[in-house]
């Protein structure tokens, strides 16, 4: 089961990156990995830098995808954000202003948006 869920995370992440670039943010990195996971999207935003986590749900009969992030996922988020800060100085200085965003994605069975909801500054 888990072989199908990378394909359909990252058909999730291109609606999400799609979405962000329209609301005005420019995308930074895509998918940046530590050892501790990774974060789907890193964004700007004026002089702030976003660590997006994307979650997307074939329909909601089973839960919403904002259901899938939990305190220990934003925890997760908010580790791998100080890393990358960590290893990326010449990023933060550039913006020294950090948020966590989530992008839940809810697609029919034909993978069509139902629904796109972005939440910002979300925190623990």
């Amino acid at each position: 089961m888990k072989k199908f869920n990378y394909p359909k995370g990252r058909f999730g992440e291109e609606i999400a990156e799609r979405f962000l670039v329209r609301k005005g943010l420019r995308i930074v990195e895509k998918n940046w990995r530590s050892r501790f996971g990774e974060v789907d999207l890193i964004c700007a935003e004026g002089d702030t830098l976003v660590f997006v986590e994307v979650k997307m749900k074939v329909g909601e009969e089973f839960g919403t995808p904002e259901e899938m992030v939990d305190g220990r996922k934003l925890w997760q988020v908010r580790r791998i954000a100080e890393l990358y800060l960590l290893n990326n100085p010449e990023v933060s200085g550039k913006y020294p202003r950090q948020r966590i965003d989530v992008v839940a994605i809810v697609t029919g069975q034909d993978g069509g948006e139902e629904r796109i909801s972005h939440y910002e500054n979300i925190e623990l």
